[in-house]
């Protein structure tokens, strides 16, 4: 009895032990993973990104991908990205293929995906525009924006406008038709040229469409770089 007494004792100080390794493990690989996404946050806004992104890498355990040099996933997000007088409502970006360099302070991408919204809000203010709505007018198509002004002695007026990649780093809204509005209520918005900010790892404008909200723009890159130095 005393003999099994010891070996259960045995047992119980080795799964105790385990657990607390794995606690340990998890911690440190929790802390490794923050301290990571971090560092890469801070990258981006260095390499000249308007605002310090927030930075996710996905996969478990992470520790195991730094030492493998191999990271499946990194996905980025940022709001209120200002460049001029726009305001970028939003702009989420997900990295795959990210491949670490021998000396850690570097790394690859295979692709990069992502999207950005400007909404109409956003693009009126900078524009200067006075009393004018936006909206998207999928029956003109997928780039059409309509255009609604109440005009002085002549009631509600509707014009047409259309947006379109000029590009990789620039979209602009041209009017197509102003059908009465004044050019005054539109301030620059009648022929508009919209600069993206300096996107990170190597991200350009590859598409744009009218949403309800405002303009999507859709960005993408391939073997790309991020950080160095």
């Amino acid at each position: 009895m005393p003999r099994r007494k010891r070996r259960g004792r045995k047992w119980i100080a080795l799964l105790i032990t385990l657990a607390v390794l794995a606690v340990a493990f998890v911690v440190g690989d929790q802390i490794a993973r923050t301290y990571a996404q971090n560092m890469i946050a801070s990258k981006v806004e260095s390499a000249g990104f308007p605002v310090k992104p927030s930075v996710s890498i996905k996969g478990w355990p992470f520790l195991t991908q730094v030492l493998m040099r191999d990271v499946g996933q990194v996905d980025l997000s940022a709001s209120n990205v200002r460049e001029g007088k726009l305001d970028i409502a939003s702009i989420n970006a997900t990295a795959r293929g990210v491949h670490i360099s021998s000396g850690y302070n570097s790394a690859t991408i295979s692709t990069t995906t992502g999207t950005g919204l400007i909404t109409f809000r956003s693009l009126l203010a900078a524009t200067g525009a006075s009393g004018v709505t936006l909206s998207a007018d999928p029956s003109a198509g997928p780039n059409s924006v309509k255009m609604t002004v109440q005009v002085s002695g002549l009631g509600t007026a509707t014009g047409a406008a259309t947006i379109t990649r000029t590009s990789p780093t620039s979209l602009a809204i041209r009017a197509d038709d102003l059908n009465g509005i004044p050019a005054s209520s539109l301030g620059s918005l009648a022929d508009y040229t919209i600069n993206l900010p300096h996107l990170p790892a190597g991200m350009e404008l590859s598409g744009v469409s009218v949403q309800g909200q405002g303009v999507s723009i859709q960005i993408t890159a391939h073997n790309t770089t991020l950080g160095g130095g």
